[in-house]
């Protein structure tokens, strides 16, 4: 499965990423003036940060921008690095990727606000999708919580994905400086330049000698996995493979065990029993694609724990649909659903709960399941309950865990669904809001 989605934003797309948008900060570059949007729900949501400026001042003073016909901003944000290189690079074919997407939606709002409206934004983990292409700049501000192997992995890619004539460009944590530096050196590559400061070090380095890659080598996972765990879920016990970079990679949360527990007790009441639901009865068989199984869809998945609960509690015929900002959580979770033989509907890479009703037909859905993930001072209630509306079959059911207290807020939003079920543990509730014949 492809991790990587080009989402080309639809007319009221940039209107509704507005509001994520908590500032719009100046920035100047190469002389020239440019405004950056930010979000609460994104890193550095207040000013453009320290470790991007060091990186554009060595980009700026040590690279001829206007010559790249290419270029490539890999876990791009909101855009920053890669729009400066677009303004400077008019010749440049300009692509950036982020995992999140609601920050490539994010990335995508500033390129069009700064005349960079042809810039392709894909939500897509780094590398991921790009076939054939090779580029004369890569640029990426390296994530500080990345492990060993994804950092090294990173190095790996951008060495191999560079033109004859190209360079990579990187910013990275000092703490992460001594180990990159080590990786650039081990893989051939030649380091150009480098500078540090007391927070961050700047790479700059061309292939060297490193080895060319294959898409099936860019797009590996292994670097993220982090183990291979034994998982109760509900009566049934699962092998899960897990990601460094999700929550509940070795112990369920406490979210997920609340979810969890809702969902097999209410199982029978979420999915009446059918004749042939266990394959005794062989006229109950469904293929890939027929319309009498089940539907479940899920709104981040996570590791794949709640996914594959589900699907059992659906019954073997059911078709699970994974929807997420995250693409790393739609890729693990697609990735868990097929080592157990599930049939996977779709996988869908949305910045927020209003595209989740896009997800699914209107009224095909049996269950959907969310965990939903709050931004600041953004409130998710009411288009959590409109896309579920839209998507859910009369008589389907949206499970939700939050804090009881969205959960509250959420209950004085649900109209159209009826209160079906409810637990509480802690500081979290998880509910089951039923959808009416008549919403």
């Amino acid at each position: 499965m492809s991790s990587r989605s080009r989402t080309p934003p639809g007319p009221g797309d940039a209107q509704g990423i507005q509001r994520f948008i908590n500032k719009t900060v100046p920035l100047r570059f190469l002389g020239e003036d440019l405004q950056v949007s930010l979000s609460h729900g994104l890193f550095s949501s207040f000013d453009v940060d320290d470790g991007t400026r060091l990186l554009l001042k060595s980009l700026a003073q040590r690279v001829d921008l206007a010559s790249l016909e290419s270029a490539l901003d890999v876990g791009c944000g909101v855009g920053v690095i890669g729009m400066c290189v677009g303004r400077h690079a008019p010749r440049a074919r300009l692509l950036l990727q982020d995992r999140d997407a609601l920050a490539a939606a994010v990335a995508r709002l500033n390129c069009a606000a700064n005349g960079l409206a042809a810039a392709e934004v894909e939500c897509a983990l780094g590398f991921h999708g790009l076939s054939e292409q090779v580029f004369d700049l890569v640029v990426s501000n390296i994530p500080a919580k990345a492990g060993a192997p994804v950092l090294h992995a990173f190095f790996r890619h951008a060495a191999g994905c560079l033109s004859a004539r190209g360079l990579a460009a990187v910013v990275i944590v000092a703490p992460l400086a001594s180990m990159a530096r080590r990786t650039i050196q081990e893989l051939g590559c030649v380091l150009v330049h480098s500078e540090d400061t007391a927070a961050y070090s700047v790479f700059h380095f061309t292939t060297g000698s490193a080895l060319r890659e294959t898409d099936d080598q860019r797009e590996d996972l292994s670097p993220y996995i982090r183990t291979t765990a034994r998982f109760a879920l509900g009566s049934a016990e699962v092998v899960l493979e897990t990601a460094h970079a999700l929550a509940s990679f070795d112990t369920l949360g406490h979210d997920l065990e609340l979810a969890l527990d809702v969902l097999d007790e209410t199982a029978a009441q979420l999915f009446p029993a059918v004749p042939g639901d266990d394959g005794s009865d062989p006229t109950r068989t469904v293929l890939s694609g027929s319309s009498d199984g089940r539907s479940v869809l899920l709104w981040n998945p996570g590791q794949g724990h709640l996914a594959l609960a589900a699907a059992a509690a659906a019954g073997r015929s059911a078709s699970v649909s994974i929807a997420s900002r995250d693409c790393l959580e739609c890729a693990m979770t697609a990735r868990n659903l097929a080592a157990q033989g599930t049939r996977l509907g779709g996988v869908h890479r949305l910045p927020s709960e209003v595209e989740l009703a896009s997800a699914a037909p209107a009224g095909s859905v049996d269950l959907l399941v969310a965990v939903p993930r709050p931004i600041p001072r953004v409130p998710w209630q009411r288009d959590l309950v409109e896309s579920a509306r839209r998507v859910l079959k009369p008589g389907g059911s949206l499970l939700v865990v939050a804090t009881s207290t969205e959960i509250h807020r959420l209950r004085e939003q649900s109209r159209g669904l009826a209160l079906t079920a409810t637990r509480k543990r802690g500081g979290l509730r998880a509910v089951v809001l039923t959808r009416t014949v008549q919403p």
